[in-house]
């Protein structure tokens, strides 16, 4: 059995901020796997750096905060038949001030509503009741494609089996897609 975290932030991007401070504070962008609606849609924009000659560029997908990937209309059209199956798009509305986006543009919050319980508490890394590095039950996955949160870390990660990897990373290659990392933990 083979496991990926998927993350959507990637050191060599720059990360997305929400506008109104509200809306972070109030659980707006919390991605914890149950389906979210939203009444208006949320703002954010492209963090800067103080520094010009430091500012990262904004990937195709980004990340805002917690086990969430934010994707612009190129990654949500090569990537979007796959993932709808394990959750949810929700709009968000692009504030660009500065055009390092490119203009204000509408972006795709993914919201994985899939859960797996999968981890082994007997055997993974525990902070008192907080899995740190989680250990997978061996047959708990499923072979087919999934792309899954584990209910004890809902919040923190994103995770994909081999064939959910796979079929992802040879869209983000195909497509040219840029700011979001995979790593194998299992």
């Amino acid at each position: 059995m083979q496991i990926w975290r998927w993350n959507g932030a990637n050191d060599s991007y720059t990360t997305l901020l929400p506008v109104n401070d509200v809306d972070l504070l109030s659980g707006v962008f919390a991605a914890d796997g149950t389906p979210k609606t939203w009444a208006s849609r949320p703002q954010v924009k492209p963090a800067l750096e103080t520094n010009p000659s430091k500012q990262l560029p904004l990937g195709d997908l980004g990340f805002i905060m917690g086990a969430s990937v934010v994707l612009n209309d190129k990654a949500h059209a090569a990537l979007g038949d796959l993932l709808r199956p394990f959750g949810e798009f929700l709009a968000l509305e692009l504030v660009d001030a500065t055009g390092l986006a490119g203009g204000p543009q509408t972006l795709h919050f993914y919201n994985v509503t899939r859960l797996i319980p999968c981890i082994d508490v007997t055997q993974s890394g525990m902070e008192g009741k907080k899995v740190i590095k989680p250990v997978f039950l061996p047959d708990a996955v499923p072979e087919e494609a999934a792309i899954f949160k584990d209910p004890l870390r809902k919040k923190v990660d994103i995770y994909l089996n081999a064939a959910a990897h796979d079929e992802l990373l040879r869209r983000m290659t195909e497509a040219n897609l840029s700011g979001s990392t995979l790593r194998q933990i299992a």
